[in-house]
C-alpha cells in the first residue's frame, strides 16, 4: 500500500460521524446512517445546506422544523431552527423577523413538551398493564413506551 493511501485511511478512521435528525411537528425523523465530517464546524455547514435544501419549496411550512445534530455517540451537538435560516423573511424588519423566529421556537418547545407528555402517558399505561399482567404497547412510531 502506498503511504498516501495509509495516511488517508488513518484520517478517514478518525473522522467523526454526525447524525442529522429532522424534528417536525408530528415526528422526529432519525438519521440512521450519519455523515463523516472533520469537525463540528463542518457539521454546522452541512446542516445549513440540508436546511436550505429542505426549505427550498416549502418555507412557511418548514419554519417550525429543527435539525438536531448529534455526534457519533448520539450526544447533542446543536440544534438549528429552520425559521432562523429562512431567506424568504429577509424583507421583514428585524423586529418582525425576530418575532416570527421566537414564535416558531416556542411552538417547537411546546411540540417537544406534548410529545414527551404523550410518551410518558404511554409508559404509564404500559406499567399499569404489566402490573395487571395484560398486553401493552411497547413502542409507538419508533418511540420506546416501556
Amino acid at each position: 500500500m502506498s503511504s498516501e493511501f495509509q495516511l488517508w485511511q488513518k484520517y478517514e478512521a478518525r473522522m467523526p460521524r454526525y447524525y442529522f435528525n429532522l424534528k417536525r411537528r408530528d415526528a422526529t425523523l432519525i438519521d440512521p446512517d450519519g455523515t463523516d465530517l472533520p469537525d463540528e464546524a463542518a457539521a454546522r455547514d452541512h446542516a445549513l445546506r440540508v436546511i436550505s435544501e429542505l426549505m427550498r419549496n416549502a418555507n412557511a411550512r418548514t419554519r417550525g422544523w429543527r435539525l438536531a445534530v448529534t455526534d457519533q455517540d448520539r450526544k447533542s451537538c446543536f440544534e438549528l431552527l429552520f425559521a432562523s435560516h429562512d431567506n424568504s423573511m429577509a424583507h421583514l424588519t428585524p423586529e418582525l423577523r425576530s418575532s416570527v423566529e421566537m414564535i416558531c421556537h416556542r411552538h417547537a418547545l411546546l411540540t417537544d413538551a406534548i410529545v414527551d407528555m404523550r410518551t410518558t402517558m404511554l409508559q404509564i399505561r404500559g406499567t399499569l398493564a404489566r402490573s395487571d399482567q395484560k398486553p401493552y404497547i411497547a413502542a409507538e412510531n419508533g418511540r420506546d413506551c416501556r
